[in-house]
């Protein structure tokens, strides 16, 4: 389509050092390169005068990802990514890739809504159980025998319902499931915000050795994520 087009990336491996990334951004800059294909870190502060058309691959993954802010992060990257396109006093073209054309966030982004975006997502948290309503403990545990912590996850996640009933999910397999030899598991806790925090700490932790206690469950290591970013 341009077969005299210099393309460049940005992305983690071409940007290791502070200069190799500076260079990046001078060559897109001054012109020297006219299609600039990248991951997030495009996004991120840049502003380019000459940037005329700008495309948002695969939205899809973004709004796929198991996290119960991805709607709102998704709307926020896509809002950012779209403000790139439009020279001086002239408008851009913005074109956004998806198989969830229906989907209620993709309408959010094309018409810029982000009051009706923050309407929408805090009713959900709200009915849900999620910040800003509740407060959210993540309960990871870590063994290097994956059927061994299958076990021990279910184990420790029916001792915290009996405590802490339906405010348990879990357990279930995070995003990153496997660091090196380790397993990882994860649950998570919802608190009310007016709840005691010292007092579900005390549980948390009572429950921990009640686990550790048990022969078959010396080995499981367990560390908690409150408030998670």
């Amino acid at each position: 389509l341009f077969p005299e087009a210099a393309v460049a990336r940005m992305d983690l491996d071409t940007t290791r050092t502070r200069a190799a990334y500076e260079k990046i951004i001078e060559n897109f800059q001054q012109g020297k390169t006219d299609i600039l294909i990248g991951t997030q870190m495009v996004s991120k502060g840049l502003d380019f005068d000459h940037v005329s058309v700008v495309g948002i691959l695969n939205a899809d993954t973004m709004l796929n990802y198991p996290d119960f802010r991805s709607y709102e992060r998704a709307f926020q990257l896509m809002a950012q990514v779209s403000g790139r396109a439009g020279r001086k006093n002239k408008r851009g073209r913005v074109v956004l890739q998806t198989k969830s054309i229906d989907h209620p966030i993709i309408h959010k982004v094309i018409a810029n809504d982000y009051e009706e975006m923050v309407g929408g997502q805090l009713a959900e948290r709200q009915m849900f159980h999620y910040p800003p309503y509740y407060r959210l403990v993540y309960v990871y545990l870590k063994n290097h025998n994956e059927a061994l912590l299958d076990q021990m996850a279910v184990a420790m996640a029916d001792k915290l319902r009996a405590v802490f009933g339906n405010r348990v999910l879990g357990p279930d397999k995070p995003p990153v499931a496997r660091i090196q030899t380790l397993f990882i598991k994860k649950i998570v806790l919802k608190i009310e915000h007016h709840a005691p925090m010292a007092r579900a700490r005390e549980l948390l932790l009572r429950i921990q050795r009640e686990m550790m206690e048990d022969e078959r469950y010396k080995s499981l290591i367990v560390y908690y994520d409150v408030d998670p970013m």
